[in-house]
């Protein structure tokens, strides 16, 4: 199961060792490398495996592969391969993830043991033979020579275009490349927000509210770089005052937590905290396009 939810990175007190491997020793820059993600662990614990909204830096996620659960006499195994690409050019690369314990109110994030993956690189072979000269008495013809000015000027003038484009476009390129990151993230958070919100409505379930809650904070946290993920409902408004957003808080604080069961009005709260959400996106893009320097 993945989940995008952002939770304490604590392992104190977890019986669970994921294991995380390369499924590779080496790999190229931009070329996919694999990662395997396993767990073995009580069938009656719920466990989360990070999704897109995970930061896998030095990597990027490409996609990701599930398998089915299966469980036996030790347990329930749960396992999934991550496709990665990385563009950094470090000799050594190593990632690490988190397998996430849900609990009622909150989870805990368990990391596997850090794997690592070397950059390849081409080698120049040279030979260990000497060169032994010999007469040569016969007149031998001459190859064409190829003309290296013209090549050299060529890589010059193309360094110097690249150069120059990147000097007058480079910010605006970076900037647009900040906001397709953004708005991908935010279609994500949408995604998961959506489908946990249907199956409240549909299912009457509470605890699809209660992780659709959890969601929101993490993505509020990427927006606003805040730990609103560890906050209580008081530290949010707080730190975002908005009435409407508390009103909605404070009543879905009092459905899941509060015992009083599932309100006709669950749906419409849930819909204030969405649509606050993409208020904040909307003028975090703003920000990133009014900024002169991203």
């Amino acid at each position: 199961m993945f989940t995008s939810v952002l939770c304490l990175n604590a392992a104190s007190g977890q019986n669970l060792k994921p294991s995380g491997v390369f499924l590779t020793d080496s790999i190229e820059v931009g070329k996919p490398v694999y990662f395997a993600l396993s767990v073995r662990h009580s069938p009656a614990t719920e466990i989360f495996f990070p999704d897109t909204l995970f930061n896998y830096s030095p990597f990027e996620l490409i996609s990701r592969k599930s398998f089915v659960s299966s469980t036996d006499g030790r347990g329930t195994l749960d396992s999934a391969v991550y496709h990665l690409v990385s563009f950094d050019v470090s000799a050594v690369q190593s990632l690490r993830l988190p397998v996430y314990v849900f609990h009622r109110k909150d989870c805990t994030a368990v990391f596997t043991q850090r794997d690592s993956v070397f950059l390849a690189k081409n080698n120049m072979i040279q030979s260990k033979d000497k060169a032994v000269l010999e007469a040569e008495t016969r007149v031998m013809p001459l190859a064409r020579q190829f003309n290296f000015s013209i090549l050299i000027g060529s890589f010059a003038l193309i360094i110097g275009i690249a150069g120059s484009i990147y000097w007058v476009f480079g910010q605006d390129i970076y900037k647009q490349w900040q906001l397709i990151k953004l708005q991908r993230r935010h279609l994500e958070y949408l995604r998961s927000f959506n489908r946990l919100m249907r199956n409240a409505r549909e299912r009457k379930n509470i605890k699809d509210a209660e992780k659709a809650i959890i969601v929101w904070k993490n993505y509020l946290e990427r927006l606003e770089r805040k730990p609103f993920a560890t906050y209580t409902t008081r530290e949010i408004i707080d730190n975002m005052p908005d009435d409407e957003l508390a009103d909605a808080l404070k009543n879905m604080d009092g459905i899941i937590y509060g015992g009083q069961g599932k309100s006709k009005n669950m749906d419409v709260y849930l819909e204030v905290l969405k649509t606050g959400a993409t208020r904040i996106y909307r003028n975090r893009r703003r920000f990133i396009l009014d900024s002169p320097v991203v």
